[in-house]
């Protein structure tokens, strides 16, 4: 797993031919699904320091909140 943005892309274009064989908006809906793959594999690859801010901010939000 050299590049996790395509391997992450490739995932998501695999899943969302197989959930979207026929029907209006399969290129759109596949375009989501290749593009929610990518994002995960950017994420995975550590290109997406904001993802990690927005869930520290939420999860310490919660924290003190709950005491």
């Amino acid at each position: 797993m050299d590049n996790p943005k395509i391997v992450g892309s490739a995932i998501g274009l695999i899943v969302g031919v197989v959930l979207v064989w026929q029907g209006a908006f399969d290129a759109l809906i596949v375009a989501l699904f290749v593009v929610g793959g990518w994002i995960i594999g950017k994420y995975l690859a550590g290109e997406i320091p904001i993802l990690d801010a927005l869930l520290e901010r939420f999860v310490s939000s919660r924290r003190d909140s709950g005491e």
